[in-house]
C-alpha cells in the first residue's frame, strides 16, 4: 500500500510541476507579446511621421498583429498642428518598416508629408513619449 501511495504522489507533484511551469512559461510569452507590440507601434510612429505633414499627436487606441500576412493593424486618433483630430486604421509591415494601407477620411486633416517637430505619442499601454 505504501508503494502505490507514493507512485499516487509523485505522479500528483509531477502534474503540479508541469501546470506552475507551464504557467510561468506562459506569462513569460505573454510579456515579450507585449514588449514586441510596443516596439512595433513605435517603429510605426517613426513611419507615420514621414507619411503625414503637421502631426502633432498621436494616440494609438488599438493594435494587433495578423498572424497570418504578418502585418499590423493599428487604430490610432492622430492630431494634427491645427488641434484638428481624426479616427483612423493603417496596415504596417514591420519588416519592410512601411505603411501598408490606411484610411482617409478628411484630407484636409490627413495631409501626406514629412512631419519634422517632436510628436507626442500615447501608446496602446498608456505610456506617453515624444518622438
Amino acid at each position: 500500500m505504501p508503494r502505490k501511495i507514493r507512485k499516487l504522489s509523485l505522479a500528483i507533484l509531477f502534474i503540479i510541476i508541469l501546470g506552475v511551469g507551464g504557467k510561468v512559461y506562459m506569462d513569460k510569452r505573454e510579456v515579450q507579446r507585449q514588449k514586441d507590440l510596443l516596439a512595433v507601434e513605435k517603429q510605426s510612429v517613426k513611419v507615420l511621421k514621414n507619411t503625414f505633414a503637421d502631426i502633432k499627436e498621436v494616440k494609438i487606441e488599438k493594435s494587433a498583429r495578423n498572424e497570418m500576412t504578418g502585418s499590423y493593424r493599428i487604430v490610432i486618433l492622430m492630431t494634427n498642428k491645427q488641434d484638428q483630430s481624426i479616427y483612423f486604421s493603417y496596415s504596417f509591415w514591420k519588416e519592410r518598416n512601411e505603411i501598408g494601407s490606411y484610411g482617409i477620411v478628411d484630407e484636409k486633416k490627413q495631409k501626406e508629408g514629412n512631419t519634422l517637430n517632436k510628436v507626442k505619442v500615447t501608446y496602446s499601454n498608456g505610456n506617453e513619449e515624444s518622438i
